[in-house]
């Protein structure tokens, strides 16, 4: 049987660094299931999800430990391949600004929908050079969800925040 490990991890960013992770994670013939590693205000950070032996989940946790180069949080998750009844994609894109996130997401959260993935960042308008706040995620909704009456609500916000949003199945 596998445990399940949730690993987040900062650290100064140098070549190997991923290299020697994953060879810590295939000696301990654990698998590399989930990530999502990138550079954050000059640091390298991640999220990895590894399912591993649960005799070999001690020492696991101890090796990564000795890498001795990053800040790791270590939590016991479980593995979940199950599919949400709907998915659903929103991009947004606008002048950034303060509030956008939670603006958008409260109201996605309020109508009852999941966020599964979300990915943001900012980049310089091709014509301007101004900030432009780029979102996209996966949303999980209930089978019921009224997409019409949630693409209306979110355009309503997108109006007032001056971005779009795009809503798709």
């Amino acid at each position: 049987m596998n445990s399940v490990l949730l690993i987040t991890l900062s650290g100064d960013d140098r070549p190997g660094l991923v290299q020697a992770l994953a060879d810590t994670v295939a000696a301990h013939k654990a698998n590399w299931e989930q990530s999502r590693m990138l550079h954050l205000a000059g640091r390298f950070v991640g999220l990895l999800e590894v399912a591993v032996p649960e005799d070999k989940a001690h020492a696991l946790i101890t090796a990564l430990r000795e890498l001795g180069e990053l800040e790791l949080t270590i939590a016991e998750g479980r593995l979940s391949h199950a599919k949400p009844d709907r998915a659903i994609e929103i991009q947004v894109l606008g002048a950034d600004h303060p509030g956008i996130v939670a603006e958008i997401f409260g109201a996605v959260a309020e109508a009852g929908l999941n966020v599964e993935n979300l990915t943001t960042g900012t980049e310089p308008a091709p014509d301007s050079g101004q900030a432009l706040f780029r979102a996209s995620a996966r949303l999980s909704a209930p089978g019921n969800i009224d997409l019409d009456a949630l693409r209306d609500m979110l355009e309503d916000i997108a109006a007032d925040l001056v971005v779009e949003v795009e809503l798709k199945e």
